[in-house]
């Protein structure tokens, strides 16, 4: 055999043999690019290139491999001669890339699986990547991320050795990342609360920080979710109520730092709720009582209620519903008498839901300062009796003895509804401190002319307001008045010996009944047992009325919308089409029942509404006679024929009415029942 040797010099090559593999070239293109130019090489130098879009054009390949010796005769390689005889020796098709497999089953159960498959070497050149996260982890994980980054930054710079202007630039700058919601939920999700206040724990020695610190409460403050704050935070926020402006403080900032503080503190909280913060005054103070009144036992733990007595949060609030009701008096301008109403009203609230079910706050505000709430909230009462009349919101006019209407006002008048909801708090912190506590009775009964006010919040002081607040303020008179005289004697003598006017709506029940109808100044048992025998009639009115409505529904019609159809052995609705005039009269009879309806509700709703202020004033009533064979005389001469049943009757119904709606067994439950007892052997 001759051996065939490549040389890379092609120059030495006769010019026939040249042409003659030049032409062999031509033929097989494809194949002279397989050829290496150069000797054999190891495949390992190979280099790849990897732009095929860079390949050398035929002409410029080399040429390809001939022999040294020119008397021998080129014979071509085994592939060339393959491709020369392709027109009749077809290579077989490459395999396929991708391969299907079946798997028959084995067993019965099992189920035939198919496949695809595809060979190492026919896979491209890829990279996998395993445990791919999603889309919306990958966001949270990020957000997570800038949270920590930027909670630690801010930390470090909170730190007691980092230097003052540093701690106070640091503090504030959290504050504004607080401003957002999701960052407070990220730090209350964390936990970070308790231990940023805990860095701060000595703010209340630098006026500048103390305001930053203050600030940064009430902007955490800003949310509805429950304030996790931790009885430390808490101290803090007291110490911080008890700090005293002092100008001449050797660690106060000069005037021009101060004014910047307060003025980036300013912007900051123009950027959330800020209805009763007052921006144009920003001091410590003012910050932290904002943040202790946007706090209830609800939101802030059970707990609240006892440390909040423990460090002496109580005694701030009392003392600053005494500087709103003194303000009473003497504001004439609406702005700051607004200002004072809305801030007793919210101190108030923060005090009701303290004393709910604990007696020791209610003992404790009951002796703090000799009564001084109870003192306040006393006269704040009276100027709301005074003020409801001159800022009246009632809609209509009112069923007067000398038919003169009432001095109507604006019905969106801001000062009527701050009245408004400051009597309600005002009521409702005495009903706390009053109820099951003889000693708290006594101390309200007490102050002068409260129980006559507490009578004019039943009978007049309703036709002040709008027609959907008349109930409730209505209920809360009464329910303190039952208070005060179950277990106070003194308090039964002075309501029995009251004189007062009727109620003002009796002389708008029932037309041409004349029975009810009483002028002039009575005394309180028998407009309180007038009051009782309207709203009994009135109930019984509403109940029968709502009866007739219910006897008189219709009843249920055929659907006449179409019709059951039986098809291709199947039964189907099948719609009839309506002409315009029945649509009209279904979506007239639709309107009608649903008018009916409405008419129902409201009926029901009245109802309800007289059976309660009945059930409470027979209540109030049952309470004066205990003890008492004097008033229960006094009583039995304004009953129809002298009679208690139609008081027991009503208490009852109530009765049943609550064990429905009430946990069995609570105080309110045992005061009826005995109530209903002593009434049935009188």
């Amino acid at each position: 055999t001759d051996l065939l040797e490549f040389s890379e010099d092609a120059s030495g090559v006769p010019e026939g043999n040249k042409k003659s593999i030049n032409k062999q070239g031509d033929k097989s293109k494809e194949n002279t690019r397989k050829i290496f130019s150069g000797p054999k090489r190891s495949p390992t130098k190979a280099v790849y290139n990897a732009r095929h879009w860079n390949q050398p054009e035929s002409e410029a390949l080399p040429a390809p491999p001939v022999l040294k010796t020119p008397s021998v005769p080129v014979r071509l390689s085994s592939k060339e001669a393959i491709h020369k005889d392709d027109g009749v020796f077809k290579a077989p098709a490459p395999p396929p890339k991708v391969i299907k497999t079946v798997t028959i089953p084995t067993q019965p159960y099992q189920e035939i699986v198919t496949a695809l498959k595809c060979r190492k070497e026919d896979k491209e050149l890829y990279t996998v990547v395993q445990h791919v996260k999603h889309f919306n982890d990958v966001v949270e994980f990020g957000e997570n991320q800038e949270f920590t980054d930027d909670i630690e930054y801010l930390l470090s710079g909170l730190k007691s050795n980092q230097p003052l202007n540093t701690r106070c630039l640091s503090v504030i700058s959290l504050a504004t990342k607080c401003a957002m919601p999701s960052f407070r939920m990220h730090l209350r999700a964390h936990g970070m609360v308790a231990m940023v206040f805990k860095t701060l724990d000595d703010s209340q020695h630098h006026q500048n920080l103390s305001l930053c610190t203050a600030a940064l409460m009430y902007i955490l403050s800003r949310d509805r979710l429950n304030m996790d704050l931790d009885r430390a935070s808490l101290d803090l926020m007291i110490r911080l109520l008890e700090l005293e402006q002092d100008a001449s403080s050797a660690k106060l900032l000069n005037e021009k730092d101060m004014n910047k503080i307060k003025e980036k503190i300013r912007r900051l909280c123009e950027t959330v709720h800020n209805k009763h913060l007052d921006l144009e005054n920003i001091t410590t103070g003012h910050l932290a009582m904002e943040t202790l009144l946007s706090l209830t036992s609800k939101r802030a733990g059970d707990w609240f209620k006892e440390e909040l007595r423990l460090l002496g949060g109580l005694d701030h609030i009392v003392d600053k519903v005494k500087e709103c009701v003194d303000h009473l008096s003497s504001d004439e301008n609406e702005e700051k008498l607004v200002a004072s109403l809305w801030g007793a009203e919210r101190c108030l609230r923060v005090l009701e839901s303290v004393t709910v079910h604990n007696p020791e706050n209610q003992s404790y505000l009951i002796a703090y300062k000799d009564s001084q709430l109870i003192v306040s909230s006393a006269k704040a009462l009276q100027h709301c009796e005074e003020l409801i009349q001159r800022y009246n919101r009632a809609e209509d006019s009112i069923c007067l003895p000398d038919n003169k209407p009432l001095p109507h006002q604006n019905v969106t008048n801001h000062v009527g509804k701050a009245v408004e909801d400051c009597m309600r708090a005002i009521i409702g912190v005495l009903l706390n401190l009053t109820n099951d506590n003889e000693w708290g009775s006594t101390k309200t009964g007490e102050q002068d002319g409260l129980i006559g006010t507490a009578m004019n919040c039943v009978l007049q002081v309703p036709k002040f307001l709008p027609q959907e607040q008349r109930f409730d303020i209505r209920v809360l008179g009464l329910g303190l008045l039952i208070n005060l005289v179950e277990y106070s004697a003194r308090n039964r003598h002075c309501l029995v010996n009251m004189e007062t006017s009727c109620s003002f709506d009796s002389f708008c029940t029932g037309e041409g009944d004349d029975s009810l109808k009483i002028t002039g100044q009575i005394d309180a048992v028998q407009a309180l047992v007038q009051l009782f025998l309207e709203r009994e009639r009135a109930a019984q009115l509403a109940e029968s009325q709502t009866d007739e409505l219910i006897k008189e529904a219709p009843t249920a019609q055929h659907d006449k919308s179409g019709e059951w159809q039986e098809t291709s052995g199947e039964i189907q609705w099948v719609s009839t089409e309506k002409p315009d005039s029945t649509e009209e009269k279904d979506k007239k009879e639709e309107d009608d029942e649903e008018l009916d309806l409405n008419k129902a509700l409201q009926h029901a709703g009245k109802h309800m509404e007289d059976c309660i202020v009945a059930s409470y004033t027979a209540l109030l009533l049952g309470c004066l006679c205990q003890e008492s064979p004097i008033n229960v005389t006094a009583v039995r001469e304004y009953l129809p024929e002298g009679d208690f049943s139609i008081m027991t009757e009503m208490l009852k119904k109530f009765l049943s009415f609550m064990n429905l709606t009430c946990a069995v067994g609570t105080t309110g439950q045992k005061s009826i029942s005995r109530v209903i007892e002593y009434l049935e052997h009188c």
